[in-house]
């Protein structure tokens, strides 16, 4: 049996098997990020690994590189309602790279990660045949603040935010060349993503929030993570998806699903995550503030699986969205 034949979410599962936890941590293995139990708070620890040919489209600039390497890492730390503190990066770098590229990826990286509170403190230079850029970022979350994504319970509304679909639009635009006259946002979502920390901290502070996850493999996947982990039911609602305009029009005009930008592309960094109900005022009001869109889109019921309703009619949604290897 090969790596191909299984896929990345199995190797994930034997890593949860093979991996023993400790007294201190928290949350181990399977979640956004690892929670470690210092002195009655969490140290909130996450890694992701960009690879040149596999997450940056041909002609990603320099400046896009750090930005992502340092979104993708934050938007576990957000997810997990953490405050960040610091990343690290160990890069693999081709020898005949230009110098004045790297400096690029470098000063961007610092800069995004001030934007959020953030400091580059740290890392690893090694040779590769591609830019390899390998980054972990750490924060802090209060104890009975912490964000996981076993915590939704039945009768919990679920909401996300932002909207559905754009990054893999932007991603579908770039791939296959195609003009991005009145598209240019849906491309951004792509190139120059956003990690929703200061959304994250909101709902950790609000007190109804009962399970978070961003959104990087797609809405279907991550949902089926959240029910898995949870043992719960979640049921969409189609019709309050939230879909913008373009990304409708683009779909149109090509003969294109939308649902397959929708419901099963990645890369959004949105957070979808669970409220008691009598949490949602609270949650709207704090995103009010922050000028955020949230949306409310389905419940969480007794049951396992994913469900989205048509028209009356619900039906399980496949789990399906990016995976590695597969």
């Amino acid at each position: 049996m090969k790596v191909s034949d299984v896929g990345e979410r199995a190797i994930v599962e034997f890593a949860r098997k093979i991996c023993k936890s400790g007294p201190r941590i928290k949350v181990g293995i399977g979640d956004d990020a690892a929670a470690v139990d210092i002195d009655g708070k969490y140290l909130i620890a996450t890694t992701d690994m960009l690879i040149a040919r596999t997450h940056f489209p041909k002609g990603t600039t320099a400046a896009q590189m750090g930005l992502k390497a340092v979104v993708v890492n934050l938007s576990d730390l957000a997810a997990m309602g953490a405050e960040p503190l610091g990343l690290i990066f160990s890069v693999g770098l081709p020898r005949t790279l230009s110098v004045n590229f790297v400096k690029d990826m470098m000063r961007e990286m610092d800069m995004v990660a001030r934007s959020y509170g953030a400091y580059v403190v740290g890392g690893d230079l090694d040779e590769s045949d591609e830019i390899i850029i390998a980054g972990a970022a750490f924060g802090l979350a209060k104890k009975g603040r912490l964000l996981t994504r076993s915590g939704a319970r039945p009768r919990d509304l679920i909401a996300v935010t932002g909207e559905l679909g754009a990054a893999s639009v932007g991603l579908k635009i770039l791939l296959d060349k195609i003009h991005v006259k009145g598209y240019e946002r849906l491309v951004r979502a792509q190139l120059e993503p956003r990690a929703k920390v200061k959304e994250g901290l909101a709902l950790a502070n609000s007190g109804g929030v009962t399970s978070a996850i961003d959104i990087t493999d797609s809405l279907a996947a991550n949902a089926w993570q959240v029910s898995r982990m949870s043992k719960v039911k979640i049921i969409f609602d189609y019709e309050k998806l939230p879909i913008s305009p373009a990304i409708k029009k683009f779909s149109r005009s090509r003969g294109l699903n939308v649902d397959d930008f929708a419901l099963f592309g990645g890369e959004d960094f949105e957070l979808l995550f669970t409220v008691r109900p009598s949490g949602w005022k609270k949650v709207q009001r704090a995103f009010r503030r922050l000028g955020t869109a949230v949306t409310l889109i389905g419940r969480v019921s007794k049951g396992r699986g994913v469900f989205i309703r048509r028209h009356g009619e619900a039906k399980k949604l496949p789990d399906r969205g990016y995976e590695h290897f597969v």
